[in-house]
């Protein structure tokens, strides 16, 4: 049948078995699997191209997936689902590692440099220079207490990971350096997502 003869009902069906035979190719023909199986690994090859993993390839095809039916809702068309699906996801893969770098190149040394120890628990409106720093001043009182101490030692005091390790242990938590070091990415990383978190929702 002419696709131009589809209704809406069946165009959508259409674009929604793609998706499907990308997701799961063990039952199709031959041609059929070698085709989604190349679709699937261009996707993934373009994840590691924008350094992604390959395991965010189902968030690509997702959010892919609902950018279509959001398309063929306005009665739009797509014509060529396979080649739809590279091309979108390719844009959504950008806008993933646009949205990362972004995040990433959040500086954090605005919690050194806006939060002083001693202000680091206050949260009256006077003591907010921007937005973003009440915002981060919010993120840091969402933080479990073990992440906050060690960005608060390391971030905001400034010591060294020695220091930031001999301090815990001076509180009974025995912990190495590097130890130490990963629970001080992982609160920075926790701080920024929440942080962000926070913005969007603010936007």
């Amino acid at each position: 049948m002419p696709s131009k003869n589809l209704t809406p009902n069946e165009k959508k069906e259409k674009f929604e078995s793609a998706v499907n035979y990308l997701l799961n190719q063990s039952y199709l023909k031959t041609k059929e699997a070698n085709y989604y199986a190349a679709l699937l690994n261009s996707i993934k090859s373009k994840l590691r191209q924008f350094n992604l993993p390959d395991d965010q390839s189902y968030d690509v095809i997702n959010e892919t997936y609902l950018r279509g039916i959001k398309l063929l809702d306005s009665g739009q068309e797509i014509k060529n689902p396979g080649a739809w699906i590279r091309v979108t996801s390719l844009n959504v893969i950008r806008e993933i590692s646009r949205k990362q770098e972004k995040e990433q190149s959040w500086d954090s040394n605005l919690i050194e440099r806006q939060i002083a120890p001693e202000a680091s628990n206050s949260f009256s409106s006077e003591n907010y220079d921007d937005e973003d720093l009440r915002l981060l001043k919010l993120a840091l009182k969402k933080l479990e207490s073990k992440d906050y101490k060690i960005i608060v030692l390391r971030e905001i005091q400034g010591l060294s990971w020695k220091e930031v390790v001999s301090n815990l242990a001076s509180n009974g938590e025995v912990v190495n350096e590097t130890c130490a070091r990963q629970q001080g990415s992982r609160a920075l990383k926790r701080l920024r997502q929440i942080f962000f978190e926070l913005k969007n929702h603010h936007q």
